[in-house]
């Protein structure tokens, strides 16, 4: 992988795209040392689209265990706890999305606490409970 300034990328367009498409060189490029961008060759590009489609990434959001998977034009958020799911274009709005999820989940739990089978209060009301108690604390 080779760093490059975005002003050298402008300046040497042509040069660095068939050093990606046909030198399998990457490229980051980055303006005042933050990473901006990294240009990688279109086999490249659709290798990673199908791996993350195939088999996703594990991580979590506020303690909960979620998987993440990318179709090339959507992330997509999904937990195996709740059956919850979250979508966007960009990581960040579909991490948002499935917060916004969880909180909805949450209250609807709370407000049918008493018609509640016993595992969804048990389980899952419990443990929602001090998840989104302490997201809530941390904004204020």
């Amino acid at each position: 992988m080779k760093y490059i300034s975005a002003a050298e990328a402008r300046d040497k367009l042509s040069q660095v795209i068939n050093e990606v498409a046909y030198g399998g060189q990457q490229y980051t490029v980055q303006r005042h040392g933050k990473p901006l961008a990294v240009l990688v060759s279109v086999p490249n590009y659709q290798t990673l689209i199908s791996l993350l489609s195939e088999a996703g990434v594990r991580s979590e959001i506020h303690g909960i265990p979620v998987h993440i998977r990318f179709d090339g034009d959507h992330f997509f958020i999904s937990d195996d706890r709740f059956n919850l799911r979250g979508k966007g274009p960009t990581l960040d709005a579909a991490r948002n999305d499935y917060w916004l999820a969880v909180q909805d989940y949450y209250t609807d739990l709370q407000a049918d606490v008493d018609r509640l089978a016993p595992y969804l209060a048990a389980d899952h009301l419990a443990q929602l409970e001090p998840i989104v108690t302490a997201v809530q604390d941390e904004a204020e």
